[in-house]
């Protein structure tokens, strides 16, 4: 009786375009966000503390930090759709830009997110928001803005995304090493660079095939992403060895988290290379975060409250707004938002 309601009742098709605004801050992506800084604060725990099992003391600093995070991101990707509209029209993707919320609008939400963020980054802890102003830049303006354009470049546009894998596991490091008693005043060691090697590959791995998807669009609109100009083949293979090589990195670091998620996570990637069908590629795409994401609620169990709440009304909203099954676990190219 709750499923029927929750599914077939018309009040909900009233309901779900006031979702309109938080979905512009397309909060499917914050699994990957998320995700990489909380890899970062098991690492330093794991290699500070030695206690990198079930931690489960609630803080509000860490709250804050990852609102603030949450909110400079989502800035960054609505620039991102903005500057993407015509390559999303050809690629049959949902843009809320332009047809549901005006350019300007989206501009303007986009800015009061970034300030927002940045302040509450700024009073809870400087590293942070240091490291969220180096992700903005990267993502929002580096990637996604003119003159530069990284998206639209075959090398450059991988190098951010892999950039930014790597900042948000150092900010969820800086996070951790704040507190410890002999951290110093940046927080960095050179043990992290190690800790950090197989999630930067597979995060970077999972950036460069999130490109394959987007082939129709990105040519139509003359972006040279990086299969456009070395092929899907090439794209491909390279991110099958990086998934191999972080694989045996966790297990040189005994890192149980690592090496767990990457050989579960292999198999899409092989499946990806032999068979080259699309619903392989969004395989290896959305199931190695989710994966990822599921051992990590073993480290930080408060991570699932987050996760389960934008799993669920993300399901709601894209049922109801545009009758489509997304975020779902049965891949359909045809339910790609």
């Amino acid at each position: 009786m709750i499923k029927n309601f929750l599914k077939e009742h018309p009040i909900h098709k009233r309901l779900a375009p006031r979702f309109d605004i938080l979905f512009l801050m397309r909060p499917t992506l914050f699994l990957s966000v998320w995700v990489m800084v909380v890899i970062g604060m098991s690492a330093a725990q794991m290699h500070y503390n030695d206690s990198p099992l079930w931690i489960s003391g609630f803080s509000l600093q860490t709250l804050i930090i990852f609102i603030g995070l949450t909110f400079v991101c989502s800035s960054a990707f609505i620039l991102n759709q903005i500057t993407d509209q015509e390559s999303d029209r050809v690629n049959n993707k949902l843009f809320l830009v332009g047809k549901y919320i005006s350019e300007e609008k989206s501009q303007n939400i986009a800015k009061y997110l970034l300030i927002a963020g940045l302040i509450a980054l700024l009073i809870f802890n400087w590293f942070s928001a240091m490291i969220a102003s180096l992700i903005y830049l990267i993502w929002g303006i580096l990637y996604s803005s003119a003159p530069f354009n990284w998206k639209s470049r075959p090398l450059l546009g991988w190098l951010a995304n892999s950039i930014v894998g790597i900042l948000l596991f150092v900010l969820g490091w800086g996070i951790v090493l704040k507190n410890h008693q002999s951290s110093p005043l940046i927080p960095f060691d050179i043990s992290m660079v190690y800790l950090l090697f197989p999630y930067a590959l597979s995060f970077s791995s999972v950036a460069l095939i999130t490109t394959l998807p987007d082939l129709k669009g990105d040519n139509s609109s003359g972006d040279r992403t990086f299969p456009i100009v070395f092929g899907k083949s090439l794209t491909l293979i390279i991110s099958l060895i990086f998934i191999i090589i972080a694989f045996f990195a966790a297990l040189k670091n005994v890192d149980p988290i690592a090496s767990t998620a990457t050989i579960v996570s292999l198999p899409f990637f092989f499946f990806a290379f032999f068979r080259r069908l699309e619903k392989d590629i969004l395989r290896a795409i959305r199931y190695p975060i989710f994966i990822l994401n599921f051992f990590v609620l073993s480290i930080y169990p408060w991570l699932f409250f987050p996760i389960a709440l934008t799993f669920y009304i993300s399901k709601y909203y894209y049922w109801h707004r545009f009758d489509l099954h997304y975020p779902a676990f049965i891949i359909d190219p045809d339910n790609n938002a």
